[in-house]
């Protein structure tokens, strides 16, 4: 660096569990005889999501998914209703069925997503997510197919479990970088995650990707991710601190993964301290945004209970990002923010 010249570096940090709440770390470079000390407003935080992976450069965040239970569309009734055509839009209204879309004899269920890439991108990293009604203990597991391949089952990493009225509800998440890497951008199935069928019941998927782009700004990208239910009987607010992020002025991207919304009942909203965004996806109504919407997803239907949504928004003086129900109860899953660094 030329004198009087600045710049901005990303430290990665691994906070060990006994680190206490709300007390700054510190760092300190020294070169050539010189020392800098720097020392940050606030320390680890006692709420809000742990990171999954976290990463910095010209990269970009992707989201995409599917829901595996459906109405049965055989029935007259049923038609109308995933196509958003009908006012019975949530699974409380419905004998949920399994979906089984791709005419492989080998799975009970599958449904798809399209994961679109820049053309140049590097994968970095990917999760798998999956959702559904709590299976019995031991190993859960899904089936995930990429782009000219076959399936491969998968078993979870870290399940999560939390109480949702009448089910258990359980978030299962594997890292699935290898599979993504190898075959890229395209079609992708997810299959046979543990679930039951029945009035009000959901199960779904989400790939979330973090790729390295050359065309893309240079930006932070966090992957979070927990499992939380809001609404009854559980709090019906989550705050995801986010004021670590050395954001500039340009928009960021944030991508939000919950399960078991229902778009007839409003009152969902991602709050940037307090402000409600508007999501780019499904209804875009800042006031419903769990309303049975997933990016990327493939076939005719709605995909109940599940939800893939990204908005975008400036961060330059953000600090909070809060999940918030009104009359619903849902189960938050994933929060990822890109946003354009200073520097």
């Amino acid at each position: 660096m030329k004198p009087s010249a600045s710049t901005t570096a990303y430290l990665h940090v691994n906070v060990g569990p006994t680190a206490p709440y709300d007390t700054p770390p510190q760092v300190t470079l020294r070169a050539g005889g010189a020392a800098v000390t720097a020392k940050a407003p606030e320390g680890v935080a006692s709420a809000g999501l742990p990171a999954r992976f976290a990463a910095d450069g010209n990269v970009r965040t992707v989201e995409t998914g599917n829901a595996l239970l459906s109405c049965d569309e055989r029935s007259p009734e049923c038609r109308g209703a995933p196509g958003r055509k009908d006012g019975r839009r949530d699974n409380d209204f419905w004998r949920m069925c399994l979906v089984d879309d791709d005419h492989d004899r080998t799975t009970r269920s599958s449904s798809a997503a399209r994961l679109a890439l820049p053309a140049r991108a590097k994968v970095l990293w990917a999760g798998l997510y999956w959702s559904g009604v709590s299976p019995a203990d031991g190993p859960v597991t899904a089936r995930l197919r990429g782009p000219g391949g076959t399936y491969r089952t998968l078993t979870a990493s870290r399940v999560g479990r939390d109480r949702l009225p009448g089910d258990p509800a359980y978030q299962a998440f594997a890292d699935v970088t290898g599979l993504v890497a190898r075959h890229g951008a395209g079609t992708w199935w997810a299959a046979d995650v543990p679930t039951r069928e029945g009035v009000a019941r959901y199960a779904g998927w989400s790939l979330v990707t973090v790729v390295r782009d050359p065309a893309a700004p240079h930006q932070q990208a966090m992957v979070l991710d927990g499992v939380r239910a809001l609404g009854a009987p559980s709090a019906a607010r989550l705050d995801v601190p986010v004021n670590g992020l050395v954001a500039s002025a340009r928009p960021a991207r944030i991508g939000v993964v919950t399960w078991e919304g229902d778009a007839g009942l409003p009152g969902d909203r991602v709050l940037l301290d307090g402000r409600a965004l508007a999501p780019a996806t499904g209804g875009r109504s800042p006031d419903n945004v769990s309303d049975g919407s997933a990016s990327g997803a493939i076939g005719r239907r709605q995909p109940f209970g599940v939800d893939v949504d990204h908005f975008m928004t400036v961060l330059d003086s953000g600090r909070t990002l809060s999940l918030v129900t009104g009359q619903d109860a849902l189960l938050a899953g994933v929060v990822t923010v890109t946003a354009p660094m200073r520097g």
